[in-house]
């Protein structure tokens, strides 16, 4: 017999496996829970809630799966929370999970909104979407979500859909195990101050390779890295040309341990002719690559405009007290993707000077006329047009008062 307990995230409250009960002195949740939730998710899931909401303010949603569901909390989220009548398909392989799921809809009325199947998820997303396409799929599993990206993509309505991935195998694309990122994501991972920026290049840039396989085209919309994982939301769009074009977005990143020096270099680009240019005298620091990866944009301006006015005007207070911090951080920095943020700590380290304050640093940028943002990538860490050296020179002066 599974403990069960209840619990409320937002405004929804719901039963699952009780997770203290089950995760003992390991103070978490594990696979070995009867039914997977992990509380500390809620900021994933609070995000998603926002994000989804903007995103039907600009296009229908009538159907969505989740094909990973669980004790359900994310799609009962969606169904209580965001303002629309969207019928939601959910699924899992797991029984206990399905029986807990289905009371759950049964229990906040939405029985008429929701289906919970109890099947393989590539399978069921490739079979429940024959008479309708989704408009929304979310994959959020315990590990790598490539194994159901190809299902998703396939499963989305060809007049276009918002997918969702959450990735936690962080050891894989953070540069741990590169080899295995190249098999699972198609490009190199690498140890890097930001290495979680590389991350979720490398799952946009897999998502990028099975759209574009499929005729589509990607929009990154958002995405987000904290805590154990990182996520991204990309709209798909059945857009042959646009697919065409988008090989320019796609490209690979060098990086110099001696100078921390790093260069983006489109794939379009003949690799083998392309000069490092080393930002310190003499360098002979070890060269890291990484990808095959997506070099493009990876949020939507406006779009997260919208999800902080409508975080604003919720009078629930029911949202992570992080929320509103990371979406602010996501709008400075959403224009300054173009090249890798630069951890100010790490540079510290490698010249053995003692790191200033950020807003010292980040001032001292601006009254140089460069452009700089926080992240919220690392609250170490800056996004500028300035290079290292430039950074490394405010720094200095600052070291010389």
């Amino acid at each position: 017999m599974t403990i069960e307990k209840e619990y409320t995230e937002g405004r929804t409250t719901f039963l699952s496996a009780d997770v203290d009960h089950y995760s003992g002195d390991k103070k978490q949740p594990t696979t070995s829970l009867p039914v997977f939730y992990n509380p500390r998710m809620q900021l994933n899931r609070d995000l998603s809630v926002l994000f989804l909401t903007v995103y039907m303010d600009r296009h229908p949603v009538e159907l969505m799966c989740e094909p990973l569901t669980g004790s359900g909390v994310r799609t009962l989220r969606y169904l209580n929370e965001c303002p629309s009548d969207f019928y939601a398909i959910m699924c899992d392989t797991n029984p206990l999970a399905v029986d807990i799921a289905q009371r759950n809809v049964e229990a906040l009325g939405f029985n008429n909104r929701a289906k919970v199947i109890h099947g393989d998820a590539k399978l069921l997303l490739m079979t429940e979407s024959r008479e309708k396409r989704f408009d929304f799929v979310d994959v959020d599993p315990f590990g790598t979500p490539t194994p159901y990206i190809y299902a998703a993509v396939q499963s989305m309505s060809p007049k276009g859909g918002l997918l969702a991935a959450t990735a936690t195998d962080m050891p894989v694309l953070c540069g741990v195990h590169p080899n295995i990122a190249l098999r699972r994501y198609g490009g190199f991972s690498a140890r890097t101050p930001f290495t979680h920026e590389i991350a979720v290049r490398l799952l946009n840039g897999f998502i990028y390779s099975i759209a574009g396989s499929n005729d589509c085209s990607i929009e990154p919309l958002a995405v987000v890295s904290t805590d154990h994982y990182v996520r991204t939301w990309v709209r798909i769009d059945n857009d042959r040309a646009e697919a065409n074009q988008q090989a320019r977005e796609m490209g690979t990143i060098v990086y110099c341990t001696g100078c921390m020096h790093s260069m983006v270099i489109p794939l379009l680009s003949k690799l083998l002719n392309v000069d490092f240019d080393h930002k310190r005298e003499g360098c002979t620091g070890t060269l890291h690559l990484a990808g095959p990866l997506w070099i493009g944009a990876l949020f939507q301006n406006q779009y997260l405009i919208d999800a902080i006015n409508l975080l604003a005007k919720d009078e629930s207070q029911t949202y992570h007290r992080r929320v509103s911090g990371i979406l602010e951080k996501m709008l400075e920095e959403s224009i300054l993707t173009s090249r890798p943020y630069i951890d100010l700590h790490a540079l510290c380290d490698l010249y053995n000077l003692t790191p200033p304050k950020t807003r010292i640093i980040i001032q001292g940028l601006k009254d140089q006329g460069f452009e700089v943002s926080r992240t919220h990538f690392k609250p170490t860490a800056i996004r500028t047009t300035a290079s290292v050296n430039e950074v490394m020179q405010i720094i200095l002066n600052y070291q010389m008062r």
